[in-house]
């Protein structure tokens, strides 16, 4: 688990990250969909946008693991 220093997104950012509208990122946080750090601006932990990311794609974290650069490295 990330400490205080972990990284945070804000609303735009999180939308470009996910691939969605600014508005649906307000949508999923009023749903408790995503979580955020409670204050002004609002801005929303890296850990909380992989739980959502895994929430819609449970086999993302696959993804998070593979590094392309690796395994041309090992082709050579």
């Amino acid at each position: 688990m990330f400490g205080i220093n972990e990284p945070t997104y804000s609303v735009t950012e999180t939308a470009k990250i996910i691939g969605v509208d600014r508005s649906t990122v307000y949508r999923l946080i009023n749903d408790h969909k995503i979580k955020i750090i409670h204050g002004r601006p609002i801005r929303i932990k890296t850990t909380d946008i992989q739980s959502y990311i895994l929430t819609i794609a449970p086999k993302a974290s696959e993804l998070w693991k593979f590094n392309p650069l690796e395994q041309q490295a090992s082709m050579i």
